[in-house]
C-alpha cells in the first residue's frame, strides 16, 4: 500500500533539545503493530473537515439559500397538476407536466400564492431553511354533474341545485336542458341539494367528490279519494308516511302528490273518517275510499294513568261500550313521561315521568283504542318561573302576573315556547299517539288583567295572529310525524264570534286543525249566554245544540272537525242541577245530531257514566 503522507507546519515551533529550533515532523512512525499516528496528525484530521464546512458556509451565506422546487399536485387525486401558477413578489412560474416548478430564493422568508383552475388557491409564508422541495396539494372546489330519469334516460331540467355549506351559506343554480349543472367556489365538507320536483328533494355529501351523475325516480303519485258511499271527498290529506310531501284533494276527490323522499307509503286522512295508510304499486295510483268514523272518547289523567288498575277500568269500559278512544294527560304543569325535548328537560322539575309512555300506547293500541295526547300550552307556571324573559309580567309588582289560582303564565307573544311545544308535539306524535290535543292555547282569562303586562299591545289582531302562529307550528310539526292534531277551545268565541280577549276564534283556527274540541260544559255558561229560560246548566241538550248551531254558521263545514268536550260532572255548588246518565246522554245525542265526528267526556275524577253509554259494537 501507498505510505501515509507527511506534511510540515510552519506556525508551530519546537525547541531542539540542543538548544535550537527545527520544523516538527509529523509523519507517522511505523510500531510493531502498524503505523501509528501522532497527535498532530490527529488535530490536522479534526481541523481540515471543520475549515472545509466552515468555508462551505460562508460560501453558502454568501451565495443565498438554494432554490425551491415546488410540486403541485390535486388532494384527492394525488394528481400532479400541470400549469398552476406560482407568484412569489414579482415573479410567476408555471407547473410542468409534473406539477414541478423551481422558484428561485433570494431571502429566508416570502409569501408564495398557488393557483389553478378549478382549485382553492393557497397562499402562505414558506421559510426555505432546510428544504429544497415544497410539496403543495390544491383542493378541488368545482362540482359538475348531470341528473336524467332512472327509467327513460331522459335529461331532468329546471331542477332546483344547491351547495350548501357547513356555515349554511349556499350556492344555487338550476339544471339546464340537457340537465347539466356545474358549480365553482364549493366550500369544504359542503353537501349537494337536489329538489327535482316530481322527482323529490335528495341531499348527499359531496365529500371529495366533484362530479354526478344523478339517475331520479320519479316521486308523482295520483288518485282519487271517495266516501263509504262512492262520494268523492274535497280537501282530503294525503301524504308521504315520512311527512316529506303533502297535498289535498280537489273538488272531484282527486290528487296529485309529488315531490316526497322515499316515498312508499301514502298517509291518507280527513276529519271524521277513519285514516288509511296505503302502499304505493309500481303504477303509482292510488285510490282510496275511507270509512266514517265516530271518535268517542274518555279523559285520563296523569294520576289515572300512572295506576295500573285504574286505567285498566277505563280500558275495560271502552272494550265493553261505544267508547273507542281515551285523551291521556301527558303535560299540564308538568311533563309526565321522560321528554326529550331540551327545552322542557331544563325547567326544574318540569320532567317528572309518572309513566312509561311506549307501554301505555301499546296497552291502548293492543285494545284497539285511539290514543289522544293531551297537552297544556300556555298556562305553563314552571317554565314561567324558571324563564322570567318568557312570563307574563305583572306591571305593578315588577314580577310575574298570577291568575286567581296564584299560577304564573307564559307569554303567548313569544315565538320560543311556540317552537318549544312544538316540538313536544312532534315527539308525541312520533312516539306513536294516534293525535295530539293543545289546550289552553290562550292568553290568560281568570285574574286582574289590568296589571298584566305582554310587552306588545295588546290588541285583538296581534293576540289571534300570536295564537294562530302557535297553532299553525303545532300542526305542521305535528302532521309531519304522522298524527291528527286537536284544539281545545272556549265555546264562547263561538257563541259571540270574537276572540274573548283570548286570542282564539273559529275563524283563524279551524283550517289549522283536524279536530276542534269546543268545551261545552253547560255549568260553566252564564245566564243569557244561550237562549233558554234559565240556567244552562238545566238545558244539556239545547246548550250543546244551540253551541254547535254558531260554530256551524260562523265556519261552514265546521261539524266534520268537530269533537266537543261534554260535561259528566255536577258543578259543586249551590242551585246547580246533578247530572246523571240522562244529561250526559242529551249532550252526546245532541252532539251526535248536528253530525259531530266525535265527543269527549270530561271528569277529572275520572269516575265516569256509565250507564250513559251504548253496548259495544
Amino acid at each position: 500500500m501507498d505510505s501515509p503522507p507527511t506534511s510540515r507546519m510552519t506556525s508551530d515551533r519546537a525547541r531542539s533539545p540542543v538548544g535550537g529550533e527545527r520544523p516538527i515532523s509529523i509523519a507517522p512512525r511505523r510500531t510493531a503493530g502498524g503505523w501509528r499516528v501522532g497527535w498532530p496528525v490527529a488535530l490536522a484530521m479534526f481541523l481540515v473537515p471543520v475549515a472545509l464546512l466552515l468555508a462551505t458556509l460562508f460560501y453558502g451565506r454568501l451565495a443565498g439559500p438554494p432554490d425551491l422546487t415546488i410540486q403541485v399536485t390535486d388532494r384527492y387525486s394525488a394528481a400532479p397538476l400541470a400549469g398552476a401558477e406560482i407568484t412569489s413578489g414579482e415573479t410567476t412560474l408555471h407547473t410542468d407536466e409534473q406539477g414541478l416548478a423551481t422558484l428561485p430564493v433570494t431571502r429566508d422568508s416570502f409569501q408564495v400564492s398557488v393557483r389553478a383552475p378549478h382549485y382553492e388557491p393557497l397562499l402562505a409564508e414558506v421559510d426555505p431553511a432546510g428544504a429544497e422541495r415544497w410539496p403543495v396539494a390544491l383542493r378541488p372546489n368545482v362540482v359538475s354533474g348531470r341528473l336524467h330519469d332512472v327509467e327513460s334516460g331522459a335529461p331532468i331540467a329546471g331542477a332546483r341545485i344547491s351547495v350548501v355549506g357547513p356555515d349554511g351559506a349556499t350556492l344555487d343554480g338550476v339544471s339546464g336542458q340537457d340537465g347539466a349543472f356545474a358549480f365553482e367556489g364549493v366550500p369544504a365538507n359542503a353537501k349537494l341539494v337536489v329538489d327535482a320536483g316530481d322527482y323529490g328533494v335528495q341531499e348527499q355529501e359531496i365529500g371529495q367528490a366533484t362530479a354526478f351523475d344523478l339517475s331520479l325516480k320519479s316521486t308523482v303519485v295520483y288518485g282519487m279519494v271517495r266516501d263509504d258511499l262512492g262520494a268523492p271527498l274535497a280537501g282530503v290529506r294525503v301524504a308521504t308516511a315520512d311527512g316529506s310531501a303533502a297535498t289535498a284533494t280537489g273538488a272531484d276527490g282527486a290528487f296529485r302528490l309529488a315531490g316526497g323522499s322515499g316515498v312508499g307509503e301514502l298517509l291518507v286522512a280527513d276529519s271524521g273518517f277513519a285514516e288509511q295508510r296505503l302502499q304505493i304499486p309500481a303504477n303509482r295510483q292510488v285510490d282510496a275510499t275511507l270509512q266514517r268514523e265516530q271518535i268517542k272518547s274518555l279523559y285520563a289523567n296523569a294520576n289515572i294513568v300512572a295506576e295500573p288498575g285504574r286505567l285498566n277500568e277505563l280500558i275495560r269500559i271502552a272494550n265493553e261500550t261505544e267508547i273507542n278512544a281515551i285523551v291521556i294527560d301527558v303535560k299540564q304543569d308538568q311533563i309526565f313521561y321522560d321528554t326529550q325535548v331540551q327545552f322542557f328537560r331544563d325547567v326544574p322539575n318540569m320532567v317528572n315521568p309518572l309513566y312509561d309512555v311506549h307501554e301505555i300506547l301499546d296497552q291502548l293500541h293492543q285494545n284497539n283504542i285511539y290514543a289522544i295526547a293531551r297537552m297544556v300550552v300556555f298556562k305553563d307556571p314552571l317554565v314561567a318561573e324558571a324563564y322570567p324573559n318568557l312570563a307574563v309580567k305583572d306591571e305593578v309588582t315588577g314580577g310575574l302576573w298570577r291568575d286567581m289560582n296564584d299560577a304564573a303564565w307564559v307569554n303567548a307573544f313569544n315565538e320560543e315556547l311556540w317552537t318549544a311545544n312544538a316540538d313536544l308535539a312532534a315527539e308525541l306524535a312520533g312516539l306513536g299517539f294516534d293525535e295530539v290535543q293543545y289546550d289552553y292555547i290562550r292568553f290568560p282569562s281568570d285574574g286582574d288583567l289590568r296589571t298584566a303586562e305582554f310587552g306588545n299591545d295588546y290588541t285583538e289582531d296581534l293576540r289571534r295572529a300570536a295564537i294562530t302562529g302557535a297553532v299553525a307550528l303545532g300542526s305542521q310539526e305535528t302532521r309531519a310525524n304522522g298524527a291528527a292534531f286537536a284544539i281545545d277551545l272556549f265555546p264562547i268565541i263561538a257563541i259571540y264570534g270574537n276572540d274573548q280577549g283570548i286570542g282564539q276564534t273559529l275563524q283563524d283556527l279551524t283550517p289549522l286543525a283536524d279536530y276542534v274540541n269546543l268545551m261545552i260544559y253547560p255549568s260553566h255558561y252564564e245566564r243569557g249566554n244561550i237562549p233558554v229560560d234559565g240556567h244552562p246548566n238545566d238545558f244539556p241538550a239545547e246548550t250543546v245544540t244551540y253551541t254547535l248551531q254558531r260554530a256551524e254558521e260562523l265556519v261552514p263545514g265546521t261539524m266534520a272537525k268537530m269533537r266537543p268536550w261534554l260535561q259528566d260532572f255536577t258543578y259543586p255548588a249551590e242551585g246547580y242541577s246533578a247530572y246523571g246518565p240522562k244529561e250526559v246522554r242529551a249532550q252526546i245525542d245532541a252532539a251526535e245530531a248536528m253530525g259531530v265526528s266525535g265527543w269527549i267526556l270530561w271528569d277529572a275524577a275520572g269516575d265516569f257514566t256509565e250507564d250513559a253509554l251504548r253496548p259495544a259494537g
